[in-house]
């Protein structure tokens, strides 16, 4: 789910029968004319309405891709021109361009029409996000399908020559990655806090992605989906949970910018069967800046029940500081992976080298990759293992025990 920025009433929700958007806050959805299965949505808020942007699921010959509408749903157009792989899992729109997430690496466009590979090839990337500090813009993302052991979390800076490089310290190895939240800069020239949502815990960082710490308060058996700053306070963010496919889940908040988070699940379904927790599976969030509290859209999705988008307005949230405007020109996107500089606002080239691919990974990971791809249900992988398990001990005991043919 997303809020259009500067707009709390406009809002879009991508589900696997579609996009459905509301125009009054989240208390009402309607089915745009956009179907099939889609991942994400994400809004451009440079533009008048705001555009959205679908990554859509794909299915078969000539499905997926990424879709753009400028009337709030109403009308849809095709916005694939360029793209590698068209299981578009997620989007991030910044000042410095857009950046599309596939199952195989990352995507770069100027304009959210025209993309082209931007590395990462190979990986499943399930979460991105970005950083505008002029003059540079940041890319962050996060993986949970590695082509190599290298790492979950990657950072790309266009301006620089380095590419994509990993970032390890202070994060738990093998931790995969469903969410990158940004908060907005607490002052000028500094960075907004970083968020990162994974399968060991949530892990925040306040300078740029350089070190992180573990959040304190949301318990370690749970799987922590979804993060969602203010737009107006980078020390209010709220954090969504689940059990990783089993039964339970919560809501939680922080106003220290996710050092420490304390539950904030009323207002969530509690009935519950004997034995089972509260079916309080959060896989999603948004956050709006409403005057005069924020609205949060909670989007659970329980073990055994249906899903439902669940809507608060938080009075209890602190009032936000003032936040300072971002100052100078930002460096942009190149219009081709051919490029060797990237133009700033102002018009200046920068060096810049194009995001390098990581080497493809060996057949037989591949293989192994596809299928154990999450989001696979686990329980069918367990099953394929214990049957190869199986087939391998009565190949020996044929073999050794009661002899060759």
């Amino acid at each position: 789910m997303a809020f259009a920025p500067g707009d709390p009433a406009l809002a879009a929700a991508a589900t696997d029968s579609g996009v459905y958007v509301s125009q009054d806050g989240g208390q009402t959805w309607t089915a745009s004319e956009l179907h099939g299965g889609a991942w994400s949505v994400a809004f451009d808020a440079s533009t008048t309405p705001a555009t959205i942007y679908a990554g859509l699921q794909e299915t078969g010959a000539g499905s997926g891709g990424i879709r753009a509408s400028t009337d709030a749903g109403v009308t849809w157009s095709d916005a694939s021109a360029g793209l590698r792989n068209r299981d578009v899992r997620c989007i991030v729109v910044s000042p410095g361009g857009f950046a599309a997430g596939t199952d195989d690496g990352v995507a770069f466009s100027t304009n959210g029409k025209t993309w082209y590979d931007g590395g990462l090839d190979g990986d499943g990337i399930s979460a991105l996000g970005a950083i505008a500090t002029p003059p540079t813009t940041v890319f962050y993302a996060g993986i949970d399908y590695p082509a190599t052991s290298s790492g979950y979390v990657f950072q790309a800076d266009p301006s620089q020559s380095q590419g994509w490089t990993a970032i390890t310290s202070g994060l738990p190895h093998g931790a995969v990655v469903n969410s990158i939240s940004v908060g907005p800069a607490p002052q000028a020239g500094a960075p907004g806090p970083i968020l990162l949502t994974t399968s060991k815990g949530a892990f925040r960082s306040s300078n740029g992605g350089k070190a992180w710490t573990g959040s304190l308060g949301i318990g370690s058996s749970y799987t922590v989906t979804d993060a969602a700053f203010s737009p107006l306070d980078p020390n209010l963010v709220y954090a969504g949970a689940d059990a990783g496919g089993s039964s339970g889940g919560g809501l939680w908040r922080s106003t220290d910018g996710g050092q420490t988070f304390t539950s904030f699940s009323q207002g969530l379904p509690t009935a519950h069967p004997s034995g089972q927790s509260a079916p309080q599976e959060v896989e999603s969030l948004a956050v709006a800046d409403g005057r005069p509290y924020p609205t949060v859209l909670a989007a659970l999705d329980p073990y055994q029940a249906d899903a439902a988008i669940y809507r608060q307005v938080d009075p209890t949230a602190p009032s936000p500081s003032a936040l300072p405007s971002a100052t100078g020109p930002v460096a942009t996107l190149p219009g081709s992976s051919a490029n060797a500089t990237v133009p700033t606002a102002a018009g200046a080239p920068s060096p810049h080298s194009t995001p390098t691919a990581k080497p493809a990974s060996p057949l037989a990971a591949q293989v192994l990759g596809t299928l154990f791809h999450f989001p696979a249900p686990l329980l069918f992988e367990v099953l394929f293992v214990l049957l190869l398990v199986f087939l391998w001990i009565r190949w020996r005991r044929h073999y050794y025990v009661e002899g060759p043919p």
